[in-house]
């Protein structure tokens, strides 16, 4: 098992300076929570000092010269990743339950569903789980990487709007269907209840406010750390 994170310059952690904070609080939960053997891998092109150790930080390339879309990498040869089942996570979520179910997927892609309510037929990305080989990177990486200025045409350099546009809406498994209520969103489930549901795993705070803005909760003070 692979577990991959990405920071790049410009991402929205660097305003805030704590773009070493977040990849090491999310090393540390999936640590915690993980119950099988994993490598992390950072994807950065930048000079990060501080890294927990356990933390391997690798350069990668992306083709647009905007520098858009830099997650897709992870699905090329190019990654280092084939022959391995990879568990992708966004900084801004928080481990709150043991990984044993969503480290177990050993499907070739899923992710979850967007939480806006009326609206979860949609895909989105920040939990994904693929297998690392040359099917994938058929389907995610070589359009991009040969024509990147029509494929950043069409998702407005948003990774989401590409596995929306090459899986369709009933293309991929999906986190709700394989594992309910495992993958949370922290304002529409959490919020509100004032702690995670107790089947959570994992919280996503997409859009704000972010781990760091929240820490007055308990919950959080325990898991994000």
């Amino acid at each position: 098992m692979k577990v991959v994170c990405f920071y790049w310059q410009g991402d929205r952690w660097t305003n805030d300076g704590l773009e070493v904070t977040y990849i090491n609080h999310l090393f540390r939960g999936v640590t915690r929570k993980m119950t099988q053997s994993f490598d992390f891998i950072c994807f950065t092109n930048e000079d990060l000092e501080g890294l927990d150790e356990g933390i391997e930080a690798r350069p990668f390339r992306v083709p647009s010269n905007k520098g858009v879309l830099p997650r897709l990498f992870m699905f090329s040869g190019e990654s280092g990743l084939f022959g391995h089942q990879v568990l992708a996570i966004d900084l801004d979520v928080i481990i709150v339950g043991s990984l044993k179910d969503i480290a177990g997927y050993s499907g070739p892609f899923c992710t979850r569903s967007k939480f806006k309510q009326g609206e979860e037929w949609k895909l989105d990305g920040d939990i994904m789980s693929f297998q690392a080989n040359k099917t994938n990177e058929a389907r995610f990486w070589t359009p991009f990487d040969k024509n990147p200025e029509e494929v950043v045409n069409i998702t407005g350099g948003r990774e989401r709007y590409w596995f929306r546009h090459v899986v369709g809406e009933q293309g991929c498994d999906r986190w709700n269907i394989m594992l309910p209520g495992q993958v949370v969103s922290y304002k529409r489930h959490v919020l509100r209840a004032g702690s995670p549901p107790q089947n959570a795993r994992i919280v996503s705070c997409h859009g704000d406010p972010r781990p760091h803005q929240i820490m007055d909760r308990e919950w959080v003070q325990e898991n994000w750390k």
